[in-house]
């Protein structure tokens, strides 16, 4: 065979893995506003939350229709310190600080952090991943927005 010809199967192969690759979907994408208990579930182990925590979810984003997943988390706690909602292990609230800006969510009414007074801070975790973690205080217990990401 001519090595014209075999540079033009390997580029035509190419192309075609290219495009299947492009078209290959990874997962689903999910937005609510009254998170699953699975959906829980998922966001405290991803996001080292402390089982004995108590928490009322207020909103769950799952970007999962690319290569690396991307969540959204909202939860309201009446613990009264920080310590009590993450693992120490690996989430060092003493390190957190004040006036932390945290992505917002075009479109998606629950993810109200526009205009707010936070304190957070971006934590890496096992893995190669990350999250940015958003307190906001309460008269009694916070409400955290956290965004966690895998790279």
């Amino acid at each position: 065979m001519k090595p014209i010809y075999q540079i033009m199967i390997l580029i035509a192969a190419l192309a075609v893995t290219v495009s299947a690759c492009l078209e290959f979907n990874f997962g689903e994408d999910e937005e609510t506003a009254l998170p699953t208990e699975s959906q829980v579930t998922q966001c405290r182990a991803e996001m080292y939350l402390k089982d004995t925590a108590k928490i009322t979810p207020l909103g769950y984003k799952l970007e999962g229709s690319g290569i690396d997943d991307r969540i959204w988390f909202k939860f309201q706690t009446a613990e009264s310190d920080l310590a009590q909602i993450f693992d120490s292990a690996v989430v060092d609230v003493t390190q957190f600080e004040e006036n932390v800006q945290i992505a917002s969510l075009q479109g998606v009414s629950w993810w109200d952090v526009t205009g707010k007074n936070l304190s957070g801070g971006q934590i890496a975790l096992p893995n190669a991943r990350f999250m940015t973690v958003a307190v906001e205080k309460l008269k009694s217990g916070y409400i955290i927005y956290i965004v966690w990401h895998e790279t």
